[in-house]
């Protein structure tokens, strides 16, 4: 697999995480109304997805500055 390709990849990670980052609030809110989850803690878990994402489209973010700068 080539520089080109990875970083290819994680354009497309990104762009899925960030679509994912759009509509977590809604998902979170369907759930809410779903009564199997009537006991946890929607908010904390919902900040923790939030959280997650943000990391995981930063860290790809930052790997692939650092591959397109070794080109």
């Amino acid at each position: 697999m080539s520089i080109l390709d990875v970083v290819e990849k994680l354009e497309d990670s990104n762009k899925e995480n960030k679509m994912n980052l759009e509509q977590l609030h809604e998902q979170f809110d369907d759930l809410r109304a779903d009564p199997r989850f009537v006991n946890l803690p929607m908010n904390e878990l919902e900040n923790l997805f939030l959280e997650y994402l943000k990391v995981w489209i930063k860290t790809n973010t930052e790997i692939i500055d650092l591959l397109t700068n070794k080109k």
